[in-house]
């Protein structure tokens, strides 16, 4: 989480929508699910919640997807 949203970080948007850039600047807005692949690679989602925000935006490229390994380290990120 302290890759893709830092602490302290604000998101900022181009349409400068106010309500949503508070949303997604909020890291309780999001959840977080991992898996393990049989190799040991983990593959975390991160991917926000709208109705945390009381807000219907459908968001369709929000969040990330990492591949990290047994140590923590970032392998890939989409």
């Amino acid at each position: 989480m302290n890759d893709f949203l830092p602490p302290g970080a604000k998101v900022k948007l181009t349409e400068g929508y106010k309500p949503l850039e508070q949303c997604l600047s909020s890291r309780s807005t999001y959840d977080v699910v991992a898996l393990r692949s049989e190799e040991g690679i983990f593959f975390v989602s991160i991917f926000p919640v709208m109705a945390r925000c009381h807000l219907q935006e459908t968001l369709l490229d929000a969040g990330a997807v990492y591949a990290v390994d047994e140590k923590g380290r970032i392998l890939d990120v989409h």
